[in-house]
């Protein structure tokens, strides 16, 4: 499996991400939390919110004590509940 995640985020350096998302949609990847953090990472940096989330709650719910992927999720949740108060005061 491990072999299989390599190829996919090689794929994801090299600019394929759609072919690496497919690759990550495997189904013997889906008690596999690298691949759903992996996933989450590609959606994070087109800045998909919400499919991100999900990949990284995910990978969490796999397997908890994943820091990297709770920091992730704290991060979206950071950007999605950004409140600039300048903007409404005239």
């Amino acid at each position: 499996m491990d072999d299989i995640i390599y190829i996919a985020r090689e794929e994801w350096k090299a600019g394929e991400t759609e072919k690496a998302l497919k690759i990550l949609g495997s189904p013997e990847l889906l008690e596999n939390a690298e691949a759903f953090f992996l996933s989450g990472e590609i959606h994070y940096s087109r800045q998909d919110w919400g499919l991100a989330l999900n990949c990284f709650r995910r990978c969490l719910q796999i397997n908890p004590d994943f820091v990297a992927a709770q920091t992730y999720v704290d991060l979206i949740l950071n950007i999605l509940g950004f409140f600039h108060t300048d903007q409404f005061n005239p």
